[in-house]
């Protein structure tokens, strides 16, 4: 059944972009399949993406531009700030307003001083080959992991099941062409 679930997930990743846009079907099933392999509760699910747009809210609605590179990844409601800030006080800052949030079990700073690199159609395309290989990596479970890439730069959150699928994602995410480094706070256990 595993395999079945990995198989479809895999096809569907590779079909999905471009049937996605003709076909709602397709992409239902894609959706279907992701949510089967997903370690989350529905409620968790939901919870994860209320926490993420209420944070994202109150960066967008900080005035400036300090927090336009700087996204919260969510699993399992334990968030990691990652991104980049023109400044250590912009980046306290980013994590106050996330603090705020108390549905977050714990929060994890990986915020970096400086200049974000990469354009939004050239991080688009450097997640898209990050989806599709660690889709296709046997033995990790993309679904349960979440990233950001900026100008090369690559953040990755979310649950691995063990020490070696850990290892595994982050190994494809490093052989992707145009990473040029991982941040990875990836946890180990079952949420």
């Amino acid at each position: 059944m595993k395999r079945l679930l990995r198989f479809l997930t895999l096809a569907g990743a590779l079909a999905m972009p471009a049937a996605q846009a003709f076909d709602p079907v397709t992409s239902m099933i894609g959706k279907g399949v992701a949510t089967a392999l997903d370690v989350r509760s529905k409620a968790e699910v939901t919870a994860d993406v209320e926490i993420d747009a209420a944070v994202t809210k109150k960066l967008v609605d900080r005035k400036g531009d300090d927090f336009k590179n700087i996204s919260l990844l969510v699993f399992a409601r334990h968030g990691v700030l990652v991104g980049f800030a023109r400044s250590e006080e912009a980046k306290r800052q980013a994590e106050e307003l996330a603090r705020g949030d108390k549905r977050l079990r714990s929060l994890k700073n990986e915020v970096i001083v400086g200049t974000a690199g990469g354009s939004f159609g050239a991080n688009a395309v450097l997640d898209k080959k990050i989806d599709l290989k660690l889709t296709a990596t046997k033995g990790v479970s993309s679904v349960n992991m979440r990233w950001k890439v900026y100008g090369g730069d690559v953040f990755l959150a979310g649950v691995a099941q063990n020490a070696a699928e850990m290892k595994l994602a982050e190994s494809a995410v490093r052989g992707v062409d145009g990473v040029k480094a991982l941040h990875s706070s990836l946890r180990i256990g079952k949420k």
